[in-house]
C-alpha cells in the first residue's frame, strides 16, 4: 500500500476544529465567522476526509476519489439533517436553528475538499 497522504490533512483539519472550539468558549469576542460559521466550513471536508481514508484502506487502492455528485449528496444530507430536521423535529432535546448561511459554508467546504483532492490526495 502506498503512501497515505490524507491522515495528515484529516489531523489539521479535524486540529483546525478543535482550535475554533477552543477559541468560541474562551474568546467570547471571537469575530462572528469563527464563532458561527468556521466549523460549518471545516465539517464537510473533515467529514470527506474521514470518509476517504476508510475507503482507501479497505479498498486498498490510494487512487480512490470522491466524485463530486458524491460531494454534493453529503452536503445535501448534512444540509438536510442539521438545518432541517433537528431543528424542526429536535428543538425540545436541543435548541437546534436552522441558517442558510451554514448550508453555504457546507457547499464552500465540498469545494474545498474537492480541489483539496484534485491537488494534493
Amino acid at each position: 500500500m502506498g503512501k497515505n497522504k490524507v491522515l495528515p490533512w484529516f489531523f489539521g483539519f479535524f486540529g483546525l476544529y478543535f482550535i475554533v472550539r477552543y477559541i468560541r468558549a474562551n474568546w467570547l469576542d471571537a469575530p462572528s465567522f469563527i464563532r458561527y460559521y468556521f466549523t460549518d466550513l471545516l465539517f464537510v471536508p473533515t467529514m470527506c476526509l474521514f470518509a476517504l481514508f476508510f475507503v482507501r484502506l479497505l479498498k486498498r487502492d490510494q487512487k480512490l476519489t470522491i466524485s463530486l455528485p458524491l460531494i454534493f449528496v453529503q452536503i445535501l444530507l448534512v444540509s438536510l439533517y442539521f438545518e432541517w430536521y433537528l431543528p424542526n423535529y429536535r428543538s425540545h432535546i436541543h435548541p437546534y436553528t436552522s441558517d442558510a448561511w451554514d448550508v453555504l459554508m457546507y457547499v464552500l467546504g465540498g469545494l474545498i475538499f474537492w480541489r483539496l483532492q484534485k491537488k494534493f490526495l
